[in-house]
C-alpha cells in the first residue's frame, strides 16, 4: 500500500506529507493550509491555494484595460467642460458685442433696420451659446455616467482580486 504514496513536504508549514498518487488538492494535517497537488512530466509539485493567489495575466489586463479607459474618459470629460466653458463665454462676448453695435447704430440714426438687424443677431447669438452650453452640458452628463459604470466594473474586478 506505501507504493501509492508520495511523501513531500507542506508548503505552508514544512511537515512531511504522504500524499495519495491520485489526489489533486488537500487540506495539511498539520497547519489546515489548502494545497493543490501539480503533476508535470514524472514530477509532482505542491502549490498553496489561497483566497489572494494572483491572477490570470488576463485578468490583469482587463483591469488596466478598464483603469486606462476611465482615465480617458475623464480627460475628455473635463475637456468637453472646458471647451463649453470657453464656446459659452466667446458666444456671450460676441452676443453681447452685436447688441452693442446694434444699439449705437440704432440710437446714432443711421440706419434703424440696420441696427435692428444687428440687435436682432446678438440676441440670437446669446441665444445659442446657451443652447451649445445645453448639449455640452447634456453630453457632459452622458460621459460622467459612463464614467461612473466604468468605475464600478474596476471596484468590482479590484474585489474579485
Amino acid at each position: 500500500m506505501t507504493d501509492h504514496f508520495i511523501k513531500l513536504s507542506c508548503e505552508n508549514c514544512g511537515s512531511g506529507l504522504e500524499i495519495y498518487d491520485d489526489t489533486d488538492q488537500f487540506a495539511c494535517g498539520y497547519c489546515g493550509s489548502q494545497i493543490a497537488v501539480q503533476r508535470r512530466g514524472g514530477t509532482v509539485v505542491l502549490k498553496l491555494v489561497t483566497e489572494n493567489a494572483p491572477q490570470e495575466p488576463a485578468a490583469d489586463a482587463t483591469l488596466l484595460r478598464l483603469k486606462e479607459e476611465a482615465q480617458n474618459l475623464s480627460k475628455r470629460h473635463e475637456a468637453m467642460l472646458n471647451d463649453g466653458v470657453e464656446a459659452k463665454k466667446r458666444g456671450f462676448i460676441i452676443g453681447f458685442s452685436l447688441i452693442l453695435v446694434g444699439f449705437v447704430v440704432v440710437r446714432s440714426g443711421y440706419s434703424l433696420v440696420m441696427g435692428l438687424c444687428v440687435l436682432l443677431a446678438g440676441i440670437f447669438t446669446i441665444s445659442y451659446a446657451r443652447r451649445a452650453d445645453k448639449r455640452v452640458l447634456a453630453n457632459a452628463r452622458e460621459l460622467h455616467a459612463k464614467l461612473d459604470v466604468l468605475n464600478g466594473r474596476i471596484e468590482d474586478h479590484a474585489r474579485l482580486r
